[in-house]
């Protein structure tokens, strides 16, 4: 209840001066009126103080934290490119290393396998130079043995040959004749 008579009184106050003015034209442009000439001087006099005072004095300070900031700017664009070339650079270097390390580790393998094919070969050398020694002496070894064979066997091999000869033919072959003949053989 109390809201309706402060509104309505409320209502009623802004619509006072919209009667006042209702029959004149817009006082802001009246210029007959001797109040309206002074508050025209009165502001191209603020108009022009406030000119210059923002001409030469917040203008420059506000253009001063504009080139600031621009050459703060500039700056950190230009420590971002320098940190850019630094770190190509620094990938470049990497890129590099990485290579020269497979290089050589691929050069270090390739000589730890010559080095083993070449002690395998110098094992193998060794182990044949044993062997065609053993062979060698296996050979040398048989040599002798076939020669005491041989040797016992020859006076075996005469009897036994004169044996059958004196039976098969009847006739007694002489000695010497057996031995050369055993000797070509058994030679």
């Amino acid at each position: 209840m109390r809201r309706a008579p402060i509104l309505s009184l409320s209502i009623a106050l802004g619509m006072m001066p919209a009667v006042a003015m209702a029959g004149s034209k817009l006082p802001q442009m009246d210029f007959a009126d001797p109040l309206t000439g002074a508050q025209v001087v009165w502001m191209a006099i603020i108009m022009i103080v406030l000119y210059f005072l923002m001409s030469r004095w917040a203008l420059p300070q506000i253009s001063g934290v504009i080139e600031k900031r621009v050459s703060h700017i500039a700056d950190d664009l230009e420590t971002a490119r320098q940190a850019k070339a630094k770190a190509e650079h620094a990938v470049t270097e990497l890129n590099l290393a990485i290579r020269n390390a497979r290089e050589n580790s691929q050069s270090a393998i390739a000589d730890a396998v010559n080095a083993a094919k070449e002690r395998a070969r110098a094992q193998s050398a060794e182990l044949n130079a044993k062997l065609d020694a053993q062979i060698g002496q296996a050979e040398s070894d048989i040599k002798a043995a076939k020669s005491q064979a041989v040797a016992a066997l020859a006076p075996v091999a005469r009897d036994v040959t004169s044996s059958l000869l004196l039976r098969l033919t009847g006739e007694a072959v002489a000695a010497e004749r057996i031995d050369r003949t055993l000797a070509t053989v058994l030679a």
